[in-house]
């Protein structure tokens, strides 16, 4: 469902005002994939912050809040942060029911987005918020088995080239020579070119939950991987089911499925890798 902004867009005259972005180096991740491709990785809550340029709130708290090295301090501690322009980002407001602006989003792993501040924060009250935030992080990992890395090789998508799939539509076989691994699984790829296209956005590439059938994980909570003759694309993303029945599932209702960040690991799979 679409969601309308509440406030006015300035005039163009006002251009000169608007918000800069703060740089990655200052605590903020530098994209949003990139900031959902690392809360994955490293099992963290991602924190969605969205503001406007024409914003007067979000410009005080550029210039009170962020710009403070206490607050950039614990930006980078237990959780990962991203900030979201929304008249560049529309898909993302969209996606997360964004209505106005300044607001925050947190994301745990496993869980639904959950407003956690709308409007003006303080240094204070940021800080306060960001630490809360990492301690119910800390919380929900804690509450995770201990995993160790797999030592079999795993080959993703029984060897087909994950770049040729997702770009192109097509099945093309990848050579054992162009190997590169990325969350305990090896892929292979048709050519160098598209080795190296994968290599700066994995993400983008491989299947989504690490191959593991939507509505297994969220029916059951069980990783259990899903077959590529039962694959699906959703919003340019591949998706693997075990069984018809669930497939059709999915296509009746994607977001279902699919709005929940799950942190799954190669340990956690159970199942042939890719059938």
């Amino acid at each position: 469902m679409k969601h309308l902004f509440r406030a006015a867009i300035c005039p163009a005259l006002l251009c000169s005002l608007l918000l800069p972005s703060v740089s990655a180096s200052d605590g903020w991740a530098a994209s949003y994939e990139e900031a959902a491709e690392k809360a994955d990785r490293e099992g963290l809550p991602m924190l969605l912050h969205f503001y406007a340029p024409w914003c007067g709130p979000c410009r005080r708290m550029e210039q009170e809040t962020f710009s403070k090295a206490s607050v950039q301090k614990e930006l980078d501690r237990g959780l990962i942060a991203v900030e979201v322009d929304v008249s560049s980002r529309q898909d993302l407001a969209s996606e997360f029911g964004v209505g106005s602006v300044p607001r925050d989003i947190v994301v745990y792993p496993g869980e639904d987005p959950k407003l956690v501040a709308t409007g003006f924060q303080s240094s204070g009250q940021y800080i306060s918020l960001l630490r809360k935030i990492a301690a119910k992080g800390r919380t929900i990992r804690s509450l995770q088995p201990e995993v160790t890395v797999a030592q079999e090789s795993l080959l993703g998508l029984k060897g087909f080239c994950p770049v040729a799939l997702i770009r192109d539509r097509t099945w093309k076989k990848g050579e054992e020579a162009l190997e590169f691994e990325y969350r305990g699984v090896n892929y292979r790829f048709s050519s160098a070119k598209s080795k190296q296209q994968f290599e700066e956005n994995p993400r983008r590439y491989t299947p989504q939950n690490l191959g593991c059938d939507p509505v297994v994980l969220y029916r059951d909570q069980k990783a259990v991987t899903g077959m590529i003759r039962h694959g699906v694309f959703f919003d340019d993303r591949l998706y693997l089911f075990q069984t018809e029945k669930n497939k059709a599932a999915f296509k009746k209702n994607p977001l279902q499925y699919t709005r929940i960040r799950h942190a799954v690991r190669v340990d956690d799979l159970e199942g042939q890798r890719y059938q």
